[in-house]
């Protein structure tokens, strides 16, 4: 494999699960070394990646991690904290004079920080990833997995990166946060490497696709939905070519297998046997495997499916609902919506009986069964 990312290139991976898209960034952000080859970054260049799974890389309050992921930063305030506790010491004149023009420098060098990361910046990407500013003094490790990897998405934000990697970054957004990072990325000026099962998200950001194949990685001009395009038309020409080809092998054996032994067509019979064995075989794309599965068939059920009655649910402080009146009816489909920590999911939870309302009650129809 070989490419090149340019300025401003906006580049998305696309290919089965378990492709390489993953390993790909992950070689490209350093975490990994190649079995062969080289990466080679741009001196200077900096390089932001939001894994799929950030585990602990996030650590504090939650503005002050954003702040501090521009590199350099937590180990400068480090050095004023500590240099502030060491001249509460009995140093001599000369250590205090030394260590009051290191202090200097370090408040030098964290205003020029400041002069090009702003704190109000760090703000506005939190506000515009669903944080509240009384959520800027939580601490990281008190949020939910969704919420923290908002939270280090907000911190590659900041760092303004020349390089973006990408790895599903809207798994665990909700849909206003969804459509403020497409705007955001719409206006970013650095180059994006993108992994998103999101095909809307990819189309409006994406203008050139690194494809993993079954007969390789590739190369696209364009969106996804242009790759689409292009691999149906590249289908469509290898086979029309598969079976010309086909075609013409058979012509030429019935051809050899009639005439080889006849002297007067003898040479000609001969000239299409080294036909044959220099033709190459058009090579068609290989069909990817499908999914098929079915749900095993069950008793009918009666008309309504589910009733909820004044349920209410709260977390300490935090009251998620409160008399919540409804029914679904015998085979309707039902979304429920609305942003990260708002209870979906408790309530899908408390309809399983994994978890207990505080008020209220939820009630099977006859002859329902349940999957979750």
């Amino acid at each position: 494999l070989s490419f090149q990312v340019e300025a401003g290139d906006r580049l998305g991976l696309v290919g089965p699960n378990g492709s390489g898209k993953t390993t790909l960034i992950r070689l490209m952000s350093g975490e990994m070394s190649p079995d062969e080859g080289e990466i080679t970054i741009t001196s200077g260049a900096r390089i932001g990646y939001l894994p799929q799974d950030i585990s602990e890389r996030l650590s504090g309050p939650l503005l002050e991690s954003v702040l501090d992921s521009i590199p350099g930063r937590a180990s400068l305030r480090k050095e004023v904290r500590d240099a502030e506790l060491s001249l509460k010491n009995k140093l001599s004149e000369g250590q205090q004079v030394k260590l009051a023009a290191r202090l200097a420098d370090i408040h030098n060098q964290l205003s020029s920080l400041d002069d090009i990361y702003p704190s109000h910046r760090a703000e506005k990407i939190l506000e515009g990833l669903g944080f509240k500013s009384a959520d800027f003094n939580n601490h990281v490790s008190e949020l939910s997995g969704g919420w923290r990897m908002r939270a280090a998405l907000a911190g590659i934000l900041y760092m303004n990166p020349d390089l973006l990697l990408l790895d599903e970054p809207t798994n665990y957004l909700d849909m206003p946060s969804v459509r403020w990072l497409e705007t955001f990325l719409r206006d970013f000026k650095g180059a994006i490497l993108l992994v998103c099962h999101d095909r809307e998200f990819l189309n409006r950001q994406i203008g050139r696709v690194i494809s993993f194949e079954r007969e390789g990685i590739r190369i696209f001009k364009g969106n996804y939905d242009y790759y689409i395009k292009a691999r149906e038309e590249e289908s469509r020409r290898l086979e029309a070519e598969a079976r010309n080809q086909e075609q013409k092998v058979k012509e030429a054996r019935k051809f050899i297998d009639k005439f080889r032994y006849k002297a007067t067509k003898a040479r000609q019979a001969q000239s299409k046997i080294k036909l044959l064995k220099k033709i190459e075989i058009v090579k068609t794309h290989k069909s990817e495997k499908s999914i098929h599965f079915s749900f095993p068939e069950v008793e009918r059920s009666g008309r309504v499916a589910l009733t909820i009655n004044d349920l209410s649910k709260a977390f300490g402080n935090n009251e998620l609902y409160s008399n919540i009146n409804l029914t679904v009816m015998r085979g309707e489909r039902v979304a429920l919506i609305g942003p990260n920590g708002f209870g979906k999911t408790t309530l899908l939870r408390m309809i399983a009986g994994e978890i207990n309302p505080d008020k209220g009650n939820i009630t099977l129809g006859y002859n329902v069964e349940m999957s979750y």
